[in-house]
């Protein structure tokens, strides 16, 4: 009801493809978007999907998120990922609520909730988020650039129980040579280093300061 109401305000010609575009996206949180496969699954032109979300980002239902290239080219010319700045309507759009059927999907809520976090801390200072993929898959679910200083943060919706460093993130250290990382998470709260990179896991509830 709430984007059929959006969709009215702003005048949207297929109000009934904005609403399903909104619950694709809704399910698809964190992941990288294609817009031609929205666009054939709607039914609906490139270009009116491509617009479709400006609506929704400019409404405050979704924000975008770019790839981190020090190539700002590529930074823009590649898939983004989507999050909802409210979980509730993300939930409420697909119809889920209570229990989460699968452990993917509750980690993917709670990627989008370490995101909304995030987000709060950097929109004050002019730092941006990103996302981080290789060719090879290797992938860091956040990365806030702060100009000359970059930060890594990867989300875990587990109990950790050691300091054990995934593939993709020693990837982003080694190439990137950051001063700090983190790796966000359940309850476990510890300090390693690789390198001149501190690495510092942190529960989720704790005071995130960027």
């Amino acid at each position: 009801m709430v984007t059929k109401d959006i969709a009215y305000l702003l005048r949207v010609e297929r109000i009934d493809a904005f609403s399903n575009l909104i619950r694709l996206l809704a399910g698809q949180a964190g992941n990288m978007i294609n817009f031609k496969e929205l666009s054939a699954t709607l039914g609906i032109s490139l270009q009116t999907v491509k617009n479709y979300t400006v609506y929704a980002e400019k409404t405050f239902i979704i924000q975008r998120i770019t790839p981190y290239f020090r190539n700002l080219r590529k930074e823009i010319s590649k898939s983004p990922v989507m999050y909802f700045n409210d979980i509730g309507m993300r939930n409420f759009a697909i119809r889920q609520f209570g229990r989460y059927a699968m452990l993917s999907e509750l980690g993917f809520v709670f990627q989008n909730l370490i995101y909304n976090l995030l987000s709060e801390k950097t929109r004050a200072d002019g730092s941006t988020i990103h996302y981080w993929r290789t060719k090879d898959k290797a992938e860091v679910d956040f990365v806030i650039n702060r100009g000359e200083n970059i930060l890594p943060v990867e989300v875990k919706c587990k109990e950790l129980k050691d300091k054990s460093i995934t593939r993709s993130l020693k990837g982003f250290i080694n190439r990137y040579n950051p001063k700090e990382a983190w790796v966000v998470n359940l309850g476990f709260k510890e300090e390693t280093k690789i390198g001149d990179t501190l690495i510092r896991f942190i529960p989720y509830y704790e005071k995130i300061s960027v």
